[in-house]
């Protein structure tokens, strides 16, 4: 039945192709778009869905993929023009998309990145794959370096009469910090210090790589930033300062200039490629945003500590079973975008990684962050792979206990408990733990730590991990040094791995690549403004209650970009 499927598809794209090839007139150049969070890949989505909403969905690194396979594949088409505009993808991701533009460079295409908006330092990262930048008159090029930030609450909570007491099993790990602290530890300081450095020397070595400048210049070009257009081009920043509708005579070849066509124009122009879908595919299963337990899920509005994503394990485990269950899947590919969550629910996750992973090999592979939890649920995997910029490691738990005896006071509210056992009111928001309370809590997460050692020391074969533990982060490349990871790459690398371990020896990811479903938890019906916010407010309440008393796998904060 494959076969003949693979005969039918293949004789009606030949039928299209020979159209394309007699009729056809491919542009000179493609218009591509790179803007947004740039997800790994497109959200699934059903055949009236698809049917109803025809325009371009959000960029992401599949459809880039995609499309310059095409347009390479082709052979008639001389290029790209890269549109980069508020893009606000994370380093890793940057990282994968320039090495597809590279590739796609190194096999004949020509890459030209014209921006039109604010450059901004990632922007710029982005657009240093092309052969040639050029900007628009008034664009200003602020490629003024890397920051980091991050948001502490001690004091906003001491306001409210809130406090919380968080036990760690290190300093490093400090996941809680902007709770009860209003600045960085000596530890958290020195780890994100060290990421940062590393993230400001690839910026560096990649402005001097694409731009030919010394790392002495590139530097001083950095510190001078922002640019106005003509300083830019003085600085070899940049290579030209033009309109939009000047790009054709730029881009002119022996004084013929080229049509430079959006994507949905030149696509149906262009050959298809011809489907090789062998008897064996590859499963791929999301671990997206923080892990928690129940379905997957996008809350109504960020939460602290959380994020909006959730990546449910009923969810993820239900996912890899049906790629369990599925004959023709050879190999599974898990993408881990993850700063980790709760402990109970993550080791749910790793039970069932390495349970199908015995069945059939599993490949991680990581996005911007998979740390704590996210690295957890990869430690079981057969091959594991990271991008040279992903935050993993974070091998460690914390645990918080909020305390809002000030706030009750404050607003005079009295609650009274009446208790039978010791320790019956170990999580009782009304008063401070007592040394005891702190102790038994200290003994839960240590126990729970020692569990998450165990777990990574057996599935990566890291006897003494000490010394890479106790929640200290690592960039991709740190981890692959020190044997959390088996490679450094992207996606092209993982899913060789996942095809060659898996026998899946046929075909490109669109033609063997197999989105498993995860199930998500359901949204309520519409009802009236009051009933919806309502309807909120009490998922928020209960997202909040959840953090209580929960022991965490969680990654250092969130790092936002500035």
């Amino acid at each position: 039945m494959s076969a003949l499927s693979n005969l039918l598809a293949n004789l009606w794209r030949l039928i299209g192709n020979t159209r394309s090839r007699l009729f056809g007139h491919p542009p000179g150049f493609v218009w591509i778009e790179i803007s947004g969070a740039l997800p790994e890949f497109e959200t699934p989505a059903g055949f009236f869905r698809r049917r109803m909403n025809r325009g371009p969905g959000p960029a992401t690194l599949q459809t880039l993929r995609e499309r310059l396979d095409r347009i390479s594949s082709d052979g008639r088409v001389r290029g790209v023009v890269l549109r980069v505009r508020d893009v606000d993808a994370g380093w890793a991701v940057l990282e994968e998309a320039r090495e597809e533009l590279l590739a796609f460079r190194e096999g004949g295409g020509r890459v030209v990145a014209y921006l039109a908006d604010p450059v901004d330092s990632r922007s710029y990262y982005l657009a240093c794959a092309a052969d040639e930048i050029l900007v628009a008159p008034l664009v200003t090029v602020s490629v003024t370096g890397v920051r980091t930030s991050v948001t502490f609450f001690k004091d906003a909570l001491d306001r409210l009469g809130i406090g919380a007491e968080v036990v760690a099993v290190s300093p490093y790990k400090s996941a809680g910090e902007p709770f009860t602290r209003n600045d960085f530890s000596r530890e958290a300081r020195e780890q994100a210090g060290r990421l940062l450095d590393g993230r400001y020397e690839e910026l560096i070595r990649v402005i001097c790589e694409a731009r030919g400048l010394t790392a002495a210049e590139a530097r001083a070009a950095v510190d001078a930033a922002p640019h106005e257009p003509k300083e830019a081009v003085a600085a070899r920043l940049v290579d030209g300062v033009i309109y939009e509708d000047e790009l054709p005579g730029r881009l002119a070849a022996g004084g013929e200039k080229p049509r430079i066509v959006e994507w949905a124009a030149a696509r149906r122009s262009l050959k298809t490629p011809y489907r090789r879908r062998g008897p064996r595919q590859v499963g791929l299963v999301q671990v997206k945003g923080a892990i928690t337990r129940g379905r997957s899920r996008r809350l109504p509005v960020p939460v602290p500590f959380f994020g909006g994503e959730r990546a449910g394990s009923e969810s993820v485990v239900a996912a890899l079973r049906g790629a369990e269950r599925n004959r023709r899947v050879g190999a599974v590919l898990l993408h881990v975008e993850s700063p980790g969550g709760d402990a109970l629910a993550s080791d749910l996750i790793w039970r069932e990684v390495g349970r199908v992973s015995a069945k059939k090999p599993v490949v991680v592979l990581m996005g911007n962050v998979a740390a704590s939890g996210g690295y957890y649920v990869s430690a079981p995997a057969a091959h594991v792979v990271a991008r040279r910029s992903t935050v993993t490691g974070s091998i460690g738990v914390i645990t918080i206990r909020p305390a809002a005896d000030r706030l009750y006071e404050r607003v005079g509210v009295n609650p009274v408990g009446l208790e039978r056992g010791e320790r019956a009111g170990l999580m009782d928001l009304s008063r401070r733990p007592t040394e005891d309370e702190l102790r038994v809590l200290g003994q839960q997460i240590g126990r729970i730590y020692d569990e998450f050692k165990g777990r990574v020391s057996r599935g990566r074969n890291l006897p003494d991990l000490d010394a890479i533990a106790g929640g200290r982060v690592w960039s991709g490349a740190e981890a692959l040094e020190l044997g959390l990871v088996d490679g450094v790459g992207g996606f092209r690398e993982a899913f060789r791995q996942a095809c060659e371990l898996g026998g899946v020896g046929e075909g490109g990811p669109a033609d063997v690549l197999l989105k498993i479903p995860v199930p998500r938890a359901g949204r309520p019906a519409p009802g009236e403004p009051a009933e919806v916010v309502e309807e909120i407010l009490e998922g928020l309440r209960r997202e909040f209650l959840e953090v209580a008393g929960r022991v965490w796998a969680m990654g250092p904060y969130e790092i936002s970009d500035d």
